[in-house]
């Protein structure tokens, strides 16, 4: 009977733990975090000085971004770094080719209307958003405008 008197506290422990399950304490349902979603890759796309533009792939006006890379006319450029602040993004870039070599360090911020101010040293330039990618892609990043 030694032998019994643990099994029957074994299988006690059990019911009590089963119908503590059964009162309805289910796990609760995680809630989505508030805040900002900003993927790297939140800029991808072509851009255009004019809007009326936009069609034109060989517009001397043309900005595309893809990934990393920054697609000026006659310069291409790599963002190096990047900062945060209150309303913009300070971006620091690596650009070669005939219109800039060397470092630039632009402001950018995204518009309510959808499209991207930049600023560079005082120049303040605003690019209506042509087509929008969801991804880095690489295809346009060897091109030349």
């Amino acid at each position: 009977m030694t032998l019994s008197k643990p099994l029957l506290a074994l299988a006690a422990t059990a019911v009590l733990g089963l119908a503590a399950c059964e009162q309805g304490s289910a796990p609760a349902v995680p809630e989505d975090t508030p805040g900002p979603v900003a993927p790297e890759s939140a800029l991808n796309g072509t851009y255009n000085l004019l809007e009326s533009n936009c069609g034109d792939e060989t517009s001397d006006k043309r900005l595309v971004i893809d990934g990393n890379k920054f697609l000026f006319a006659g310069a291409s450029c790599t963002a190096v770094s990047s900062e945060q602040r209150a309303n913009q993004t300070r971006v620091t870039l690596a650009c070669e080719g005939e219109a800039a070599d060397g470092n630039r360090i632009v402001d950018l911020q995204t518009r309510p209307d959808g499209t991207l101010r930049m600023t560079d040293d005082s120049l303040t330039l605003t690019y209506f958003q042509c087509m929008r990618a969801a991804a880095s892609s690489n295809v346009m990043v060897d091109q030349t405008m």
